[in-house]
């Protein structure tokens, strides 16, 4: 009996692995044939083919950087109307990481009933919403990122798989930690930031049991955008190594900040739908109107501000490169979050992921300015706080304090930057959780 028992669960389990394993390897094709597309898009729009969309819109016409946010407004106002007409929900956005925490909270919930995904906006039909606008709106600027709807697509797929082979409530939930982790693993080229990210944010807990199928489909996401796009990470890797000892003393100052911020930041990007809802009703317009009139202001904020444009990655590597002054950081960080409080608001596509961790360079960047004033190491402590406010601030916002860890020290392969980012984000989230009570999305899910 323990015999036949043990063979049943090596069966199970290596059914739950191969899906994964194939999970992994649909959302890194996918996931890459989203980042190809927003390219084209930055392409037919600006004229860039690398996502230096910065770089492209300064020497843009005006009136062309006021018009394409407009046209991709428009398309996306389209979208959202018919997304409405095919019944894909009431209120008109794309999903994101608040509908695959749902999903994972009620695929069994406490009293052991189950809700199927399809009730939860997360049919294939969502998913396809989703990437559609996602790469409209992010290849005509909106400033956002990329993140969201691409853990909310591979939740999607994974979770299509689950139910057509009728796993478990239990391995539903794992398998839609498996395409979050290959969404994040894929974005970042850093395969144990997703599979953590899975953990810490969409399941909420550790189990063995889960662990082995998740880091399956992270890894071979991770290769397989690896394969498509070279070995290179996000950032290119600054060079840190053997920090001062004074640079240390600093990181409970940034992790202050960081929370203070991260709270700013939540409360403005968590109710800015609301604020949108007000605008509309006062307008007497439905809320699928609005992403043209955000455009229009997005390419009037570009004008000013092209760094805010799109998932800010070009201007975050800047920063950490020492490209930027410091009150010009501060200035981008303040213009950041009102963009993207903007672009919620007003149903543009996108997550915040990029969006925190562009802002937490810009800070880290300015406290690293101050840190160079008073110990006298110039850039090197700059670039130092730039890697550990961009962890520290994400961590905070995303409630993913060590998926953010893991992010900086594969992205900079320096223990020194990864530890002061573990102390930064871990002093930020606990203030954090204990002032608001949770992460962005888990406040999302609550309102949801």
């Amino acid at each position: 009996m323990a015999r036949l028992f043990g063979r049943r669960s090596v069966v199970v389990e290596t059914r739950l692995w191969a899906v994964a394993l194939a999970c992994g390897i649909l959302v890194g094709l996918v996931m890459a044939a989203m980042r190809k597309a927003i390219v084209a898009v930055e392409l037919f729009g600006f004229g860039v083919e690398d996502e230096r969309i910065t770089t492209a819109v300064i020497g843009l016409h005006p009136g062309r950087v006021i018009l394409i946010p407009i046209i991709g407004g428009i398309v996306v106002s389209l979208l959202l109307y018919l997304g409405m007409k095919l019944g894909i929900r009431g209120d008109p956005r794309m999903g994101g990481i608040r509908d695959v925490i749902n999903a994972r909270r009620h695929v069994l919930d406490k009293r052991g009933r189950t809700t199927p995904l399809e009730k939860m906006h997360m049919t294939v039909k969502d998913g396809i919403q989703t990437f559609l606008i996602a790469i409209v709106s992010l290849g005509s600027g909106a400033s956002a990122g990329r993140e969201g709807p691409a853990v909310h697509i591979g939740a999607v797929l994974s979770g299509f798989f689950a139910h057509r082979l009728k796993f478990t409530p239990a391995q539903i939930r794992a398998l839609l930690g498996c395409g979050a982790a290959a969404a994040v693993a894929s974005s970042f080229n850093a395969p144990l930031a997703g599979l953590l990210f899975a953990h810490e944010v969409i399941i909420g807990r550790y189990r063995i049991s889960d662990i082995g199928p998740i880091a399956v489909a992270s890894v071979s996401g991770a290769l397989v955008t690896r394969l498509i796009f070279g070995n290179n990470a996000v950032f290119i890797p600054p060079d840190i190594s053997n920090p001062p000892v004074t640079f240390f003393l600093g990181t409970p100052f940034m992790g202050l900040i960081a929370a203070g911020l991260a709270i700013v930041m939540i409360r403005a990007w968590l109710h800015a739908p609301d604020v949108g809802r007000m605008v509309a009703k006062a307008m007497h317009v439905p809320l699928y109107v609005l992403p043209p009139f955000a455009g229009l202001l997005m390419g009037m904020f570009a004008l000013a501000f092209p760094q805010i444009l799109g998932v800010g990655y070009e201007a975050t590597a800047s920063a950490i490169a020492g490209g930027y002054g410091a009150a010009f950081m501060l200035i981008l960080a303040i213009a950041k979050i009102a963009a993207t409080a903007l672009c919620i608001g007003t149903r543009f596509g996108g997550g915040v992921f990029s969006s925190s961790i562009f802002v937490g360079a810009m800070i880290g960047g300015f406290f690293g300015a101050l840190m160079a004033f008073l110990t006298g190491e110039g850039e090197a402590a700059q670039t130092f706080f730039t890697v550990v406010g961009m962890g520290a601030i994400s961590g905070a916002v995303l409630g993913a304090p060590i998926s953010t860890t893991l992010i900086v020290f594969e992205l900079t392969r320096s223990y020194e930057s990864a530890a002061a980012v573990l102390i930064s984000v871990s002093l930020a989230t606990v203030i954090v959780q204990a002032v608001e009570g949770g992460s962005i999305f888990q406040q999302q899910s609550r309102r949801t």
